[in-house]
């Protein structure tokens, strides 16, 4: 105890001087300490709002697109059409159904086909329009109408289609062989077939038709040249498009 006292008194005012020290940084450092805290805090909450809004958002955009879908969804499955229905039906007439349905599902509202029913010919999965004719043909009949659901009509059509094109191409082409092959017979042609011609127009039509009439048929194509305004330039131009045969 005596050498802690002597300690004591020794340093004593050092020792006081330390505490004093300590007590005036606490009391200049501890707002400091609580900003930082205050902002620190003050960060996570803005952040976990902020993560909450967003997660808020994205939940609710999904909930509105789902919504949106199931709306549109149960909105075509609720609008109705209406389809004639003809032929081998038990109950033939005007039938009103929903937009999404087949064939079948209104030969089934129709009291189903009869017993003499073609089904063979009908295409049963066939998406239902609004206004369509629907026909169910008997076994061994030679059906007249025209309706969409009909297997051996649409593969008709198809060929028909497909033929027709073909004949089109065919006389397309025919023609623009026949055009580029024909030559212009200067004993028998019209002023409009002559005008064709290279280099001639309407008034040396005219004169070839005239000397035709005045002096007869053209023996050869070089008697063109004997025509006014012809000469062997244009006689040139248009040789091989001419002919007297």
């Amino acid at each position: 105890m005596e050498k802690i006292n002597e300690i004591w008194e020794e340093h004593k005012d050092k020792i006081f001087l330390i505490v004093i020290s300590i007590v005036i940084l606490s009391v200049l450092l501890l707002p400091r300490i609580k900003a930082t805290s205050s902002i620190n805090g003050g960060d996570m909450q803005v952040q976990g709002q902020s993560q909450s809004k967003y997660e808020l958002g994205e939940n609710s955009s999904s909930s509105q697109l789902v919504s949106t879908m199931s709306v549109n969804e149960e909105t075509n499955s609720q609008q109705k059409i209406r389809v004639d229905v003809k032929g081998a039906v038990v109950h033939p007439g005007v039938v009103t159904i929903k937009a999404d349905q087949r064939v079948d599902a209104v030969i089934e509202k129709s009291g189903g086909v009869t017993k003499n029913a073609d089904l063979d010919q009908v295409n049963l999965a066939h998406k239902l329009t609004d206004q369509m004719l629907i026909y169910i043909p008997a076994i061994g009949e030679q059906v007249q109408v025209n309706s969409p659901v009909l297997i051996r009509q649409s593969q008709e059509n198809e060929v028909d289609e497909s033929e027709r094109s073909a004949a089109e191409t065919t006389d397309a082409n025919e023609d623009l062989a026949g055009k580029s092959g024909s030559k212009v017979n200067l004993n028998s042609a019209t002023k409009e077939q002559l005008t064709e011609l290279n280099g001639i127009g309407d008034k040396k039509a005219d004169q070839i038709i005239a000397y035709r009439q005045q002096n007869g048929n053209f023996k050869t194509i070089d008697d063109l040249k004997n025509v006014s305004g012809i000469g062997d330039k244009i006689f040139e131009s248009l040789a091989d498009q001419i002919t007297v045969n």
